[in-house]
């Protein structure tokens, strides 16, 4: 096995956008006469866009999946614009000494329109091979379908591919669909021992993933020679 690419989650892999994807729901929420809690924000950890739409369109009156998903969309791009939150700390070394390394990929659940503003705004673009979206596959996370097309984009075998997760669904997805994976567990994720099993390696933060993708290649060319 060689490693060629890598392929990154995006929201809380390489963004800090949890806590304003949950404001700005929850915003939406309020002007349709629900009040956003706690409980909501957990039912919807790790799910896409097609499941969390739905289930705020459930709750709130006169709303349909279609148009929760589009407000919300809407106030995250305003958010991105507004500069409300950014890359997390290591981040952006991470994916630039990923770059040095192989072609980058960038495979995310949420919808496109939001995928591509914050890849543009965070400085990812200049980096980015391929971008799989939310958008572009029937089925999600934890399904391999988007780190399937990620690999097909690149050009790649996904063995030959690394993909960088945080959560438990991105984490199955990519092992499913045959990558190597470098887990940054969230908080809900650490304590998924049987998910954890599922990655090559874990890192704390973007800082140690920086270190750990750069033994996994020499581990990989040791191994090959």
């Amino acid at each position: 096995m060689t490693l060629l690419a890598t392929v990154f989650d995006l929201d809380e892999t390489l963004v800090d956008s949890a806590a304003t994807w949950n404001q700005v729901i929850g915003a939406v929420a309020a002007r349709h006469d629900h009040r956003w809690t706690s409980t909501d924000w957990t039912a919807i950890q790790g799910t896409s866009t097609a499941s969390w739409s739905a289930y705020l369109a459930e709750r709130c009156h006169g709303l349909t999946p279609e148009r929760a998903a589009s407000e919300c969309v809407d106030g995250m791009v305003d958010a991105i614009a507004r500069g409300t939150f950014g890359m997390l700390p290591g981040a952006a070394e991470l994916v630039a000494l990923a770059a040095e390394l192989g072609p980058v990929g960038l495979v995310s659940a949420s919808p496109r329109r939001y995928v591509r503003a914050a890849a543009s705004a965070s400085g990812l673009r200049r980096h980015v091979e391929a971008i799989v979206t939310g958008d572009d596959v029937a089925n999600g996370k934890p399904a391999p379908d988007p780190y399937l097309l990620a690999a097909r984009k690149l050009g790649l075998d996904p063995l030959n591919v690394l993909a960088v997760e945080d959560s438990a669904s991105g984490i199955r997805s990519a092992h499913a669909a045959g990558m190597t994976v470098l887990a940054i567990p969230n908080a809900t994720t650490a304590r998924d021992a049987d998910v954890l099993k599922l990655a090559a390696c874990t890192a704390s933060d973007a800082r140690v993933a920086a270190k750990e993708i750069c033994q996994l290649w020499v581990n990989v060319y040791a191994l090959s020679r």
